[in-house]
């Protein structure tokens, strides 16, 4: 394994391609940063192993979306995405229309069309394809899919790379039949890991099962953009008042954690009953269909509502740059979890807020 032993650089015309694609996607003017570039142009080289541990809004999917349109320009099968995250894969297929590459995601939600979709990689009319674990993990999907398109893919991208390894927070037994696609991908192929929770040691074992010299490109995990803040503990009804009171005066709209479906739902009719129509709220859960969650997640993402009250369904994945607050109601059962939610403010901002209201209650709700 290495770490930061060189720097690669990108040619010209390669550096045009990404920067292109970047602008179409992000606007006018916007353009890779350097250490993104560093990794962008490792993608380039031939069979690389290229291990990415950033914090979160840093722009990991901005290099794997720059390295595809630089491989399919330069003739290079398509790109297959590893995620877990459903909300990344539709913001992901969304912002490929706009740069020009064809990108389509097999996962719960879209049973329908995954005929279709396998046809159109195996025949060469896809740019990327994300799927999550658990379809790679399918005996079907594997000869159907895998079988033919293992060797001429262009690039394998692991997101989430952590949960390759058994040691890390959230180890994901689906996750090892990364090993297999790694084991059957064409030599050439270049492979890129991401994550924003791995420690050493997790980062060691993940360089070690990508093989090879990897090269880890490791930044700070701190976030500047992020004011964090701690009130309590307090009772449980104390934290729904607060929420309550102090809601209208956060920054912009954001995400109210709570730990449980049954908080979400009543905090939600709370803040209901006192804003009554100044101030929009809804509650977002894992109970709630694919329709009705995507439908929430863009009336945030155009601040429709002033925040969604939300469980950690709606978490890693979720992209909205200006998102100005997160406020848990309760802390997450662990620093890691807590990392991701509050990550998800101030990506594109200067600043954001980031309150936790705790209660000695809440270990018991992890407990359950």
């Amino acid at each position: 394994m290495s770490e930061r032993l060189h720097s690669p650089s990108l040619s010209p015309s390669r550096a045009q391609v990404a920067g292109d694609l970047i602008a179409s996607i992000a606007g006018p003017g916007t353009r890779l940063r350097p250490d993104q570039q560093t990794a962008v142009a490792a993608l380039c080289d031939a069979g690389a192993r290229v291990l990415v541990v950033q914090a979160t809004g840093w722009g990991k999917s901005a290099v794997y979306w720059a390295a595809t349109a630089i491989r399919r320009a330069e003739g290079h099968g398509p790109t297959l995405v590893v995620s877990p995250l459903l909300s990344l894969m539709r913001d992901q297929v969304a912002a490929s229309a706009r740069a020009g590459l064809r990108a389509a995601t097999v996962n719960s939600s879209n049973v329908d069309a995954w005929s279709g979709i396998e046809q159109d990689l195996v025949g060469d009319r896809l740019d990327v394809l994300l799927v999550s674990p658990e379809r790679l993990a399918n005996p079907g999907f594997g000869r159907r899919v895998l079988d033919a398109s293992a060797g001429r893919l262009g690039l394998l991208v692991i997101d989430e790379a952590h949960s390759v390894s058994d040691w890390g927070h959230d180890f994901r037994p689906d996750y090892r039949r990364v090993s297999d696609v790694l084991r059957r991908l064409n030599p050439d192929t270049p492979v890129l890991a991401t994550t924003a929770t791995a420690n050493a040691r997790v980062t060691d074992d993940v360089a070690t099962q990508l093989g090879r010299a990897t090269l880890v490109l490791r930044g700070p995990l701190a976030r500047s953009s992020l004011e964090l803040a701690v009130v309590g503990p307090m009772r449980p009804l104390d934290r729904f008042a607060w929420v309550a009171e102090q809601l209208a005066h956060l920054p912009g709209s954001g995400i109210v954690y709570t730990l449980t479906v049954s908080d979400a739902e009543r905090l939600t009719a709370v803040i209901q009953a006192v804003h009554k129509e100044t101030l929009t709220v809804a509650s977002y859960t894992g109970q709630l269909d694919t329709a009705d969650r995507e439908r929430l997640e863009e009336a945030l993402r155009a601040n429709e509502v002033k925040a969604l009250v939300a469980t950690s369904a709606l978490g890693m994945g979720y992209d909205k740059p200006d998102l100005g607050f997160v406020v848990h109601v309760g802390a997450p059962p662990s620093p890691v979890s807590y990392y991701q939610q509050v990550g998800r403010a101030g990506r594109g901002i200067d600043h954001a807020l980031v309150v936790l209201l705790s209660s000695a209650a809440d270990e018991g709700v992890w407990d359950y």
